[in-house]
């Protein structure tokens, strides 16, 4: 496995990937170039438009909209850099698709966080050609959507964004759930338009920290390994409060990489 920062150059300036990450035959990074991203758009109209039917279809194939000009974009790839699986960050200074198109998931009274810790995903998508790929742990098997969730783990690390916000269909809630990602529900499950039981959730990513290294500290392991390392997330020039740092190692992982 490898974690590193990857470099490309576009009309003579370097740009650079601030999460690379390869396991097996898969890389998942943040997405930079252009290429990339209408690799992404093109995902979303496959499976959003002509898959589900949840949006409309356009003639170009391309799915966009006006959340994109404030987000990131995070894949998963394989060798030959095809595009398998995808999601969107919408940082906190942007609008939340909670707050305009999903507010109906939200319980009444519920104040949605908006502080630089708080992001939100969207456009969770995975082509259904790699939906039974497999990413060989350490400690067992697992899917593609895995890999893409430790990718932005990473990022959210290296940018202390402790929250996330999605919105989920209900049986990827309790997938989620089971996969020790402890989703918190902001309000009801709901019958969509299209008959899809949808819910709106939040992870705190030190609450999984806590949770799988009491019980599944060789996934957590794997989530903040390089090598079986702990990962590296500040320059060693850079201080790291000491609140940054397990208490009691333990299981290989020295460092709890969200604050009590």
């Amino acid at each position: 496995m490898l974690i590193a920062e990857k470099g490309y150059r576009r009309a003579g300036k370097k740009i650079t990937s601030q999460i690379f990450i390869k396991e097996d035959s898969l890389i998942v990074k943040d997405m930079i170039t252009e290429h990339e991203k209408i690799q992404a758009f093109h995902l979303r109209h496959r499976i959003f438009c002509q898959e589900l039917g949840w949006l409309r279809q356009t003639v170009n194939t391309i799915e966009t909209d006006d959340y994109d000009s404030k987000a990131i974009f995070f894949g998963v790839f394989d060798r030959q850099n095809n595009l398998l699986a995808f999601l969107r960050v919408i940082m906190n200074e942007a609008p939340f698709m909670l707050e305009n198109d999903f507010v109906s998931l939200v319980m009444p009274g519920y104040n949605i966080r908006k502080e630089d810790d708080t992001i939100e995903v969207s456009r969770f998508c995975v082509a259904p050609e790699a939906r039974n790929d497999i990413v060989s742990e350490n400690f067992r098997a697992c899917g593609i959507s895995m890999l893409l969730y430790k990718g932005v783990y990473h990022w959210s690390i290296k940018h202390k964004k402790r929250y996330l916000y999605l919105v989920v269909e209900y049986k990827i809630y309790r997938l989620l759930r089971v996969r020790g990602f402890p989703c918190k529900l902001l309000g009801d499950p709901q019958k969509m338009s299209d008959g899809v039981i949808a819910v709106a959730a939040m992870i705190d990513w030190r609450e999984f920290e806590a949770l799988n290294l009491s019980k599944r500290p060789e996934m957590l392991k794997w989530f903040n390994s390089l090598n079986s390392k702990p990962v590296t997330v500040f320059n060693q020039d850079q201080s790291i409060s000491p609140e940054w740092r397990l208490r009691r190692p333990g299981a290989g992982l020295r460092r709890q990489a969200f604050p009590e």
